[in-house]
């Protein structure tokens, strides 16, 4: 152990106040009062006899009972996070070359419970100026960085709501701009006419129009109220439970298209979520399925549950059209890509599907082969 670790070893341990020195009035206590009081820890670890030291604060933020206790290598690496591991060798290489560093880490304590922490290091230099090991303080920031990390995922949240919101304003001015234009045309040539067939004509163009303008209304009116129904508590649902009752609920539409619809709900049967939403969800890609089905043979839809890593992800697979291109497939959840109204109803549905889905912090995406069919995936 060189001199300069000797000393900090002496300085750290040291467990009486001593008598501050007049010539320097930050002496041993000052630092250790300092590191009690912003949470901060010191380490060093000597590459030349394999060794390490962590100081008694440090020791309490590791929750080490043991204060004589003296950490291996590799116990200063198992106090890391497993997806931290690699990152920390690969800094304490660079630092024995020369680099400094100033890092966030999760770490784990004595007793595997995992915390956030602010680290600095920097070589440690014997008397021929060679680089002997590292020495460096640590943080408990957990909370700070918690926050933090509560307050990106807000901003995220705000940010796709903003977008949702502008994307179907986009959308719903020019439906509204459209609507109005035909109605006050049709007005006009109602009362310029005086062909009664003909008022019966534009009598039904006002009706249809009217009713599309209800539409439009209705689909932005749930747009909106989706970041207040995501608020409501989620339950488990069973998967097989709410399939079936979609299924009771269009059955007069899956029986007139002869719809094959088969399950498997074994891995993950069931799901933290809201009962509405899921229901929904189904119910919109079946009837998707439907008006995609191939001309050729009898529409089928598989729907699977798996558990990946702890995260329940439902797989509803048709074998219909497909999407001719990946840049049709791209635009699948995009409302600015189907001008006619027949897509465009249909992508205003898919649209509020992943608004629901990514309301509640999941993932959608699809998947799709020409002639082959088309597969979602949503994370829940």
């Amino acid at each position: 152990m060189n001199f300069l670790a000797q000393k900090r070893k002496k300085i750290l341990l040291q467990e009486n106040s001593p008598t501050p020195n007049k010539n320097n009035p930050f002496d041993d206590f000052y630092y250790k009062e300092i590191a009690l009081l912003t949470g901060a820890g010191g380490y060093w670890v000597d590459f030349i006899t394999k060794t390490s030291f962590i100081d008694p604060q440090g020791k309490r933020i590791l929750e080490i009972a043991d204060l004589n206790f003296s950490p291996s290598l590799t116990d200063i690496l198992n106090f890391h996070a497993p997806e931290e591991r690699e990152r920390t060798i690969a800094t304490f290489k660079a630092c024995a070359k020369g680099q400094p560093f100033k890092t966030q880490v999760k770490m784990l304590t004595a007793t595997g419970d995992v915390f956030w922490a602010s680290a600095i290091g920097k070589p440690m230099y014997d008397v021929d100026e060679n680089i002997v090991g590292v020495q460096g303080v640590f943080q408990d920031i957990t909370q700070a960085k918690y926050r933090e990390l509560k307050l990106q995922e807000s901003m995220k949240t705000i940010t796709t709501q903003n977008s949702r919101l502008f994307s179907y304003a986009n959308l719903a001015s020019h439906n509204l701009k459209s609507h109005a234009s035909n109605i006050s045309m049709s007005l006009e040539l109602l009362g310029d006419t005086k062909d009664t067939n003909e008022a019966k004509e534009l009598y039904n163009v006002l009706k249809e129009i009217t009713n599309e303008l209800c539409k439009t209304v209705n689909n932005l009116s749930e747009i909106v109220s989706i970041k207040d129904t995501a608020k409501l508590a989620k339950k488990n649902i069973d998967f097989e439970d709410v399939t079936v009752l979609v299924q009771q609920r269009i059955e007069a539409t899956l029986s007139k298209h002869k719809v094959q619809v088969y399950t498997d709900f074994s891995e993950a049967p069931t799901v933290h979520y809201i009962r509405t939403y899921l229901e929904s969800i189904l119910e919109t890609l079946f009837l998707r399925a439907i008006e995609h089905k191939h001309p050729d043979r009898t529409p089928s839809i598989n729907i699977f549950s798996l558990d990946n890593d702890g995260n329940t992800t439902l797989l509803i697979r048709d074998n219909g059209i497909g999407f001719s291109t990946q840049e049709d497939m791209q635009k699948v959840f995009d409302l600015k890509s189907y001008k006619s109204a027949g897509c465009q109803s249909q992508n205003v549905n898919l649209f509020q599907l992943k608004n629901k889905v990514t309301a509640l912090g999941g993932t959608i995406s699809a998947e799709s082969t020409l002639e082959r069919g088309t597969t979602f995936t949503i994370i829940f």
